[in-house]
């Protein structure tokens, strides 16, 4: 086991793992811990704190409690920590979901890591671990993003999710077969890629912000030539937008405005459809008497036709979070 280890150590980390908190860090550390149980030596493991200017004492005074060792790393010029213990990532500002895991993924890629597994913070790993999507990224280079099981307490196993051109909405993904159909992509909460590939196409689409990256990513990969796929045997527990609430109107205006980006992107020929459509929806709404709902879809197109990308400042329920 000893000679095992060595080896393991001298031949550097094979993955980087990413978890990004925004404001809920005793969730984060339990998905860190969950990890540490299950992890090999072979992977490093970065908590990235968005908004650190605003949860700093927050999250020392969580960290203090830990039980696991951790040390605050720079992005830009500083090296992994060592296996075991938990490198530290402050972002001062909320970057977003894709803006704060592309932080961790370009120091991964700086330093020559071959690949990452970006994780939801409110997540628990209950199955496998990293070496057994990096054994099938490696048996499999024509794959360039891979999605795990993630067991949700509202909805069937699924994968990722396909993309509906009738209205451009979401179905779930349930298996890695299901992750062949062209609308198909690997979600976000849990995405395994190896880093030339993410270099490739650009890193996650950060202007987003929060929603609609993981089936943009998922289309880039596409379009650079390779596919994307799934492995049974690494499952995950996935708790469900603690940073935007389930079902929250913050997480349906993102929905709703970045939909729109997202046709206009990929998809520019159904927009005048999608576009009538969404009239014929606002009058139905109107006529029903839901203003609230019909207020927040207008505001979603209204800020697309204005083209207002990356984080919102209009006022919702729940603050502006990063997490899905």
């Amino acid at each position: 086991m000893g000679c095992f280890l060595e080896e393991a150590l001298d031949a550097g980390p094979d993955t980087g793992l990413l978890v990004l908190n925004y404001h809920q860090a005793e969730q984060t550390a339990q998905c860190v811990a969950s990890l540490l149980e299950r992890e090999p030596a072979t992977s490093r493991i970065l908590w990235i704190e968005n908004d650190s200017s605003c949860t700093f004492e927050t999250l020392m005074a969580c960290l203090e409690r830990a039980p696991f060792p951790w040390v605050e790393v720079d992005p830009e010029s500083g090296p992994l920590p060592a296996p075991g213990t938990v490198g530290v990532i402050l972002c001062p500002e909320n970057l977003g979901y894709a803006g704060g895991n592309n932080v961790g993924l370009r120091m991964l890629h700086r330093l020559g890591v071959p690949f990452a597994w970006v994780l939801n913070n409110d997540t628990l790993l209950v199955a496998g671990n990293s070496a057994l999507l990096a054994e099938a990224a490696r048996a499999c280079p024509d794959v360039g993003a891979w999605g795990t099981v993630i067991r949700a307490d509202h909805d069937p196993p699924y994968f990722g999710g396909i993309v509906r051109t009738r209205d451009f909405g979401i179905r779930m993904a349930g298996s890695p077969g299901a992750l062949a159909d062209p609308m198909a992509f690997v979600s976000g909460c849990s995405l395994f890629v190896p880093l030339a590939v993410a270099a490739e196409v650009g890193f996650l689409p950060d202007d987003y912000f929060l929603y609609y990256e993981d089936p943009s990513f998922s289309l880039l990969i596409k379009r650079a030539g390779y596919r994307i796929d799934g492995l049974w045997t690494v499952e995950v527990h996935h708790l469900e937008s603690l940073s935007t609430g389930r079902r929250s109107q913050l997480l349906e205006f993102y929905n709703q405005r970045n939909r729109w980006f997202f046709i206009e992107r990929f998809f520019p020929g159904h927009l005048r459809a999608q576009m009538r459509r969404a009239l014929y929806t606002l009058q139905k709404y109107l006529f029903r008497g839901q203003f609230g709902t019909l207020h927040l879809r207008w505001a979603a197109f209204r800020d697309y036709r204005r083209g207002r990308l990356g984080r919102t400042h209009r006022r919702f329920s729940t603050a502006a979070g990063s997490g899905r």
